[in-house]
């Protein structure tokens, strides 16, 4: 197992602008910390706000102005343009299937069946069927927690794992979770944070 040297975490000083959505301090940021918060950033600006105000839209246009030039936003736009009830649908079909026949079993409703592994896979894959592998991977991380009885047993992830692919893999996460509430994607995330070798 790598270890993953340059894994950063969300700055308490970046957290709380986030919080605050104290545009002065995010711009104020460096690239590593804003890269962090990418996803949250881009979902705040595409998606249509609670709060009408003026003042909300002059932070739109800022924040819109903090993400322009940023090469990942792009790839974080496309995931929002996904049909994520569909994705719900299929994943709940998916956990049924999975408690069915048995965590084990490589069947699946979200991933027809992968051409090269898991990672090369993701690699080459456009948004929609990116938010559906690691959707996948979680599901069957979920179906090994609820197997464990309160065991402690390890899980190897292959894509999660990967630290070439960990910040692509986390706006996906962070997608999934934003987006597919109904899914329990956030209760699958947190079990694998809680038993992923990079927690």
């Amino acid at each position: 197992m790598t270890e993953c040297t340059s894994l950063q975490f969300v700055s308490p000083f970046a957290f709380e602008a986030m919080q605050k959505v104290d545009v002065v301090c995010l711009a104020s940021l460096s690239d590593p910390e804003l890269r962090l918060l990418l996803p949250c950033l881009v979902r705040m600006a595409l998606c249509a706000p609670a709060d009408q105000s003026q003042s909300w839209a002059q932070d739109k246009k800022l924040i819109l102005r903090l993400l322009s030039g940023v090469e990942a936003v792009n790839s974080i736009v496309a995931l929002l343009s996904v049909d994520f009830h569909a994705l719900e649908q299929d994943a709940s079909k998916e956990q049924q299937l999975r408690h069915k026949l048995g965590g084990g079993s490589g069947e699946s409703i979200l991933v027809s069946q992968l051409q090269h592994g898991l990672t090369l896979e993701f690699e080459h894959s456009d948004s929609p069927r990116r938010l559906r592998l690691v959707l996948s991977e979680l599901l069957a991380i979920m179906n090994k927690v609820s197997e464990s009885n309160g065991e402690f047993f390890f899980k190897s992830s292959e894509l999660f794992e990967s630290p070439v692919y960990l910040e692509e893999a986390a706006d996906v996460l962070c997608i999934l979770q934003a987006e597919t509430e109904s899914c329990s994607v956030a209760q699958a995330g947190v079990q694998w944070q809680d038993h992923s070798p990079l927690a």
